[in-house]
């Protein structure tokens, strides 16, 4: 008992050591996972998100060129119309003035740009498109705007800026009039920027473009425009003021700080350390158009896949932990198991010699009872069979009374022919009256087998038809006192089946008793036993045209005391159950095509 405690508590400080142990090495083993698994998948998410920058600002970018080169050839068509040169030519004419007013608007209206106005070497609008509008460009002067002075040096020039009279964004190009070999006057186009905007669509990044000196022209965040990235100085502030190029709007900073010239770069803003205000930024200058275009992401996206990887390595130790923990618990209660096992076999073996006494005396005492029961269940049957036998008593008595009355008849004329010596008269009554003690004598026989009592287990496998005969002999009698038309329809070759054939004889009887007894007021009494095959089985089919079984008793016709008779006790149809099912067979009850009842004996072939 002492050794097998000792090595019970040996293996618990085991266990306990290798739990401690697996707590420090799983602790370090989470941290190491946690610090690499997150600065690799930071950096791999930060290149995954410069590679995304990349492909939308080269997407952006030829979205962006193919805008602004549709219309950077239509001012130098339009630049060689008459028309043109005429009203320069004519700048009084107001006939020449309307025509050339209501052709800009036409062509306006072709090219889906915002403007198409003319200019004098001055700087002053002779025509416009919008020459009907109450924002028309009619007699203003755009000399100070850069694209008017490098056309009128005889250049094409490209240019972005607030409208002084619309006070909306956009995109100006120019190119001069030329008429023999001298600048007469400037043609310029204007489009409108919201439609490169609208195209700007993404709810994780801010899509820029700022000029030269990194303020912001168009955006897809409203909040941003005609800010600057950078803190600028001073001096670029008043150049920015000075050139009018956003009116006298003052530029604000967005105070961002970082390498505006790197095409990847990050933005940072001081004072904060909200990883929200931070910014990864990519830049793409545009070749043809003094425009670079900007994404920025807000350093907070690349948090949430390391937040994602570290809720799942954290989860996945805590299952590892888990683990260790319900393994270390198993260890303990199985320890405490095996201790409260040790204590309670010493208790059984004291208890067990105590139970088996006990045990041995209820078995013993089962045995009995059981003995009595199938001695009560035989002795039941065989009262129900001998209470049949007194039901036929009064038939089986008058068919006896029959031959005896013919053979003191037969004895008496005998006596007669042999006082006369006619011994072949002598020699013919002797023969009647030796058939019938023989037919006496068969009934007694049969009624010496059906009365003996017999065990269940007493099976053989035999044929239906000696069985069926013998109940029919046993019947006969009956049924002439009831004046009943008998029927039996049987094959002539049945496989054997499995039975006790006294007690199948007996509920063979007992079926047929109770449709003779069935009978009232009927004339014609018919009762009819037919046997068939159905299924590897063997069908024995009771039928009779009596006033036949409801529904509602049929339910409840097998249970004990259940019957239909006014006198009758209830135990023959349940015993008859009972003996058919011990056969491995079934009794059924249902109505019979003759109007009747029909009782339903399956068996199974043997």
């Amino acid at each position: 008992m002492f050794a097998k405690s000792s090595v019970v508590s040996e293996r618990f400080e085991c266990v306990m050591v290798a739990y401690r142990q697996g707590k420090i090495s799983l602790l370090i083993l989470y941290l190491a996972c946690l610090g690499i698994g997150s600065f690799w998948i930071w950096h791999h998410s930060k290149a995954s998100l410069y590679q995304e920058h990349a492909e939308q600002l080269e997407r952006f970018t030829l979205f962006i060129s193919s805008k602004l080169d549709k219309y950077a050839h239509i001012p130098e068509l339009i630049a060689k119309d008459d028309l043109l040169v005429g009203l320069l030519q004519s700048p009084s004419n107001s006939a020449q003035k309307d025509i050339t007013n209501r052709y800009l608007e036409s062509i306006n209206n072709t090219i889906q740009s915002t403007d198409v106005y003319l200019l004098d070497t001055e700087g002053t609008t002779l025509a416009a498109s919008n020459w009907n509008l109450s924002r028309s460009f009619v007699g203003k002067n755009y000399a100070w705007r850069p694209y008017f002075y490098h056309a009128v040096k005889g250049q094409a020039a490209q240019y972005f800026a607030l409208g002084s009279s619309s006070k909306q964004r956009g995109y100006y190009f120019s190119y001069p009039v030329i008429y023999a070999a001298d600048v007469i006057g400037i043609i310029v186009v204007k489009m409108d920027l919201s439609t490169i905007e609208a195209n700007w669509k993404d709810s994780n990044s801010i899509f820029v473009a700022t000029d030269d000196n990194q303020v912001i022209f168009m955006s897809n965040k409203e909040g941003w425009l005609f800010k600057s990235l950078i803190p600028l100085t001073s001096q670029t502030r008043q150049q920015i003021l000075n050139s009018r190029q956003y009116l006298d709007q003052p530029v604000r900073s967005l105070n961002l700080y970082g390498d505006v010239t790197s095409k990847q770069t990050e933005l940072v803003t001081p004072h904060t350390s909200r990883l929200a205000s931070d910014y990864l930024m990519s830049s793409l200058a545009m070749e043809n158009h003094p425009l670079t275009i900007r994404v920025l992401t807000s350093k907070l996206t690349l948090l949430w896949p390391a937040l994602s990887y570290g809720l799942l390595l954290t989860l996945l130790f805590v299952i590892a932990y888990l683990s260790i923990l319900l393994n270390y618990q198993r260890q303990l209660k199985k320890r405490q198991f095996e201790q409260l096992q040790y204590e309670a076999k010493q208790k059984a073996e004291f208890l067990v010699m105590e139970r088996t006494a006990e045990l041995h005396a209820e078995i013993g005492e089962k045995i009995k009872t059981e003995t009595k029961l199938r001695e009560t269940q035989d002795d039941l049957i065989q009262a129900a069979k001998l209470a049949v036998l007194g039901q036929m008593s009064a038939s089986i008595s008058h068919e006896l009374n029959n031959p005896l009355a013919a053979i003191r008849s037969f004895a008496d004329n005998g006596r007669r022919f042999l006082e006369k010596e006619k011994f072949e008269r002598v020699d013919d009554n002797l023969s009647r009256i030796s058939a019938l003690t023989d037919r006496m004598a068969k009934i007694s026989q049969q009624l010496r087998t059906f009365s003996r009592k017999s065990d269940r287990q007493d099976r053989a496998k035999q044929s239906l038809i000696p069985i069926i005969e013998s109940a029919h002999e046993l019947l006969i009698a009956q049924l002439k006192s009831y004046q009943i038309n008998f029927q039996i329809d049987i094959p002539e070759s049945l496989p054997q089946v499995d039975v006790n054939a006294i007690q199948l004889e007996q509920v063979v009887i007992n079926l047929v008793t109770n449709a003779i007894q069935a009978f009232e007021v009927q004339q014609q009494r018919h009762v009819c036993l037919s046997v068939k095959v159905m299924n590897q089985s063997l069908i024995i089919t009771i039928d009779d045209n009596g006033p036949g079984i409801e529904l509602t008793q049929q339910r409840e016709l097998f249970k004990p005391f259940v019957t239909t008779k006014k006198n009758g006790v209830g135990l023959g149809l349940s015993i008859s159950q009972q003996l058919i099912e011990a056969m491995q067979g079934q009794l059924e009850v249902d109505s019979s095509p003759l109007g009747g009842a029909r009782f339903i004996i399956s068996l199974p072939s043997a």
